[in-house]
């Protein structure tokens, strides 16, 4: 039996061998002290004996050994050598009584390399086993300004609290997701704790069912990670949902939304859709809602009250806009929710008939794709930009073409040449609006700066700030709730501290729900969708598609007025784009040559600030506490590129 085992693990290390010298790739065992070089290593932290995956395994520490192995770590050697024997005696030991003693092992950037145990290893392989008992010592990298530095350095973080080296992720970000996915708190205190044993043994289930499943269905051909792809999983449904599934209905859940992992493997996952398209206004006879039908009902989810948020006041601007557009034609209703209730709230909505539903904030994106998957007659539609979900569109408006028209009033109104500019979160879009605005303070004034601030730091006051700096202009929020107390919003001027508004940027929701509602009643919603079925869809309306206005002050001198309506036409008809030509950020990092224009995702994805702006993006953790949790999962610091 040990010689038929050995000849038949010799062949598979003959076959790989072969794909690899065929492919013009190393042979062997990859080994540990070829990677590492004496500058590339900050210490080494002994972690004691630690259950390890085997898949994770990569090669040998010294290359003593590694000719004796293909890469697979299958046996090269003739059976009638030394290496052979043992071999096939290990082969019968391990068959009979398994693996007794632990390996030995070095970790590095989440890979292990075997400093005793390489036929341990071998044979395990070889019997198909998942794991390995090894003494672990950790080399810890020196700080690289590379992806793969920063994921692993996040993985240390997950790795304190999670205890387990299975899962790997390939953008940054993963692993703090991962950790929010799944969450863990002492049920004393009710504060985040590391996970116990049974959390432990109930994710490795989860993700070798997962992995598994993932396999079978050549998922790995994909340019991500299998971590990638739960992670992405784990967001879709919620691990809650999941923990009381069997093998048998995960798989089905997987199958579901197999589509979003195509979705995730693109360099670019979303489609933006910028105005309304032709398809859209395409009417379907076929398709059409029937003529005796009951009225098209829509419900409207509000993460806060319209009456003291400005957020929710301008989408409910936009509820009773398009009660007024199809009058009987359709149903509007509101709710104010949660993340912990809103499923509860849509669950029952769609009971009750209800087959579009705009979930109007980033908050509900995670609720809104479950709920899409699990109801796919009716459709949800979230307010965001962070999301590529194919089963799931979204919208946003393109706010930074109006935020360049108010810079351009500011910056030639000011006086000082010192302009503030207020920000709420730190979020995808914001720094968007903060460089458009600073483009337009540098087109007509190029000697000005923007002084950018905001709101949401912890015990922090941005008009003390602007005072210090003589600062008689500031840019803040768009507009404000009806019972907010709080009136500074807009563009506004501030002399003997009193404030005068110049401009106000609109959001005119109205008009992008006029069209998506349309395009239901007259069976045309699944047009757009037909150009590209393996991206994501987001509408990203602006000025172009009447969706982005601005408000002007009679204050402003004529010909002030004369250039910014001149310049919003321009927008409007495509003839001019506010991220055009050279960009320069604070460092001197050239963003964009002096003839390359931003696309859409490029703007959307901004993390840095242009060269006239004075200030910087916070980290989460100088934020009130009552923002953490939303800028945690939606904020720069936290979002790989894939997740956009």
């Amino acid at each position: 039996m040990a010689y038929q085992d050995y000849v038949k693990a010799q062949k598979l290390a003959e076959k790989r061998y072969r794909q690899a010298i065929s492919k013009g790739f190393y042979p062997y065992l990859p080994v540990l002290e070829d990677l590492l070089r004496k500058d590339r290593e900050d210490g080494r932290v002994p972690l004691g004996t630690v259950e390890i995956p085997i898949a994770l395994i990569a090669g040998t520490a010294s290359a003593e050994r590694t000719v004796a192995f293909a890469s697979n770590f299958m046996p090269l050697l003739d059976y009638d050598t030394e290496f052979g024997s043992k071999w096939s005696a290990l082969c019968d030991s391990v068959r009979e009584q398994g693996v007794n003693d632990p390996i030995q092992v070095y970790e590095y950037m989440q890979r292990f390399y075997v400093v005793e145990g390489n036929k341990r290893v071998s044979v395990s392989k070889f019997f198909g086993a998942v794991s390995i008992d090894a003494q672990v010592t950790r080399i810890l990298p020196k700080e690289q300004d590379t992806t793969e530095y920063y994921v692993y350095e996040e993985f240390l973080d997950f790795y304190r609290v999670a205890g387990i080296y299975e899962i790997q992720m390939s953008e940054r970000g993963g692993f703090p997701r991962l950790l929010r996915a799944i969450p863990s708190f002492d049920e004393k205190t009710g504060k985040p704790c590391a996970w116990s044993e049974d959390l432990r043994k109930y994710v490795r289930f989860l993700y070798s069912v997962f992995e598994s499943y993932y396999r079978s269905k050549n998922g790995t051909r994909l340019p991500i990670t299998i971590g990638d792809a739960f992670l992405h999983f784990l967001e879709i449904y919620g691990f809650a949902q999941l923990q009381s599934l069997s093998s048998a209905e995960l798989h089905r859940r997987i199958e579901r939304v197999w589509g979003e992992f195509r979705v995730l493997a693109e360099d670019n996952p979303t489609s933006h859709i910028l105005n309304p398209t032709e398809g859209s206004r395409k009417v379907s006879l076929t398709k059409m809602l029937p003529i005796g039908n009951s009225v098209l009902k829509i419900v409207f989810l509000y993460a806060k009250d319209p009456q003291v948020s400005s957020w929710s006041y301008n989408h409910e601007i936009g509820r009773r806009y398009i009660e007024d557009a199809f009058g009987d034609d359709i149903s509007t209703t509101a709710f104010i929710a949660d993340e912990n209730n809103a499923e509860e709230i849509i669950t029952k909505a769609i009971a009750d008939g209800y087959r579009v539903i705009f979930t109007t904030s980033p908050i509900f994106h995670a609720v809104s794709m479950r709920m899409a998957v699990a109801n796919p007659e009716v459709i949800l539609i979230n307010c965001s930009m962070n999301t590529a979900y194919r089963q799931l569109r979204t919208y946003y408006l393109r706010i930074y073409e109006a935020k360049f028209l108010t810079g351009i009033i500011a910056g030639s109104m000011t006086e000082h040449e010192r302009i503030g500019y207020i920000a709420d979160y730190p979020v995808l879009g914001t720094p968007a609006s903060v460089n458009a605005f600073a483009l337009g303070v540098k087109m007509v004034n190029p000697r000005a700066m923007v002084y950018l601030d905001w709101s949401t730091l912890k015990d922090h006051n941005p008009y003390a700030y602007f005072r210090t700096k003589e600062i008689d202009l500031i840019s803040n929020r768009d507009i404000n709730a009806p019972l907010a107390e709080d009136m500074d919003f807009g563009l506004y001027g501030l002399y003997d501290n009193r404030s005068f508004r110049l401009a106000a940027p609109i959001w005119n929701w109205g008009r992008l729900y006029e069209e998506l509602v349309n395009s239901v009643l007259i069976g045309a919603w699944k047009n757009d969708a037909n150009d590209d079925s393996t991206h994501a869809l987001n509408y990203y309306w602006g000025m172009s598609a009447g969706a982005i206005d601005v408000a002007y002050s009679s204050r402003l001198p004529s010909g002030t007025v004369r250039l910014v309506r001149l310049l919003q036409d321009q927008i409007c008809k495509g003839s001019f784009h506010p991220f055009t030509g050279l960009l320069l950020s604070q460092d001197g990092t050239c963003i964009a040559e002096p003839d390359a224009m931003l696309s859409p995702q490029q703007i959307i994805q901004a993390d840095w600030l242009l060269d006239n702006i004075v200030g910087r993006i916070p980290d989460t953790s100088e934020l009130v506490e009552s923002c953490q949790s939303f800028v945690s999962q939606h904020g720069l610091h936290e979002i790989g590129t894939k997740g956009l």
